[in-house]
């Protein structure tokens, strides 16, 4: 089932949303996928989803990971709790967290475009510093109480 979030946070509450330009295996690690299946979806948080397609639509095509067509980035969306990747408590763990490597604008543009257009992507909590990922776009959907995007350093 295929279920349409409007852009404000409670009106995502309850929902099945399955993105329109990102398919299961572009989102998980091989290992959840392989231990999930489709199940899989509902490990995912709900505003990084809508957040996906917001991006998508914003600055064009966008690799997280492509495992699935036998490419090298398997650990770019949805990593294993037990994996070694990452930090311990990453977002990536909980489904909340993508690193995008965009193909239309550099990671650079896309994050200044991130910054200069919060309102466009409202569930972006945190960015990680460009400096320290020039290659891909790190972004989450934590739990925050800080106001706007907050640009740490990984």
């Amino acid at each position: 089932m295929k279920a349409r979030c409007r852009l404000g946070r409670r009106d995502c509450d309850e929902m099945i949303y399955r993105p329109r330009h990102f398919g299961l295996q572009e989102l998980v690690s091989p290992e959840i996928y392989q231990a999930r299946g489709e199940r899989a979806w509902e490990l995912l948080d709900v505003y990084a989803l809508v957040t996906l397609d917001q991006l998508r639509e914003h600055f064009g095509p966008i690799t997280v990971n492509d495992w699935h067509w036998g490419g090298q980035f398997k650990y770019s969306g949805m990593r294993p709790f037990m994996g070694s990747v990452g930090a311990a408590f990453s977002m990536h763990r909980f489904g909340k967290a993508n690193d995008c490597k965009p193909k239309s604008v550099t990671p650079q543009e896309m994050h200044a475009g991130i910054l200069a257009n919060p309102d466009k992507f409202p569930h972006i909590r945190v960015l990680e510093a460009i400096d320290a990922t020039p290659t891909w776009v790190h972004w989450d959907t934590r739990n925050s109480t800080r106001s706007g995007i907050w640009v740490i350093n990984p």
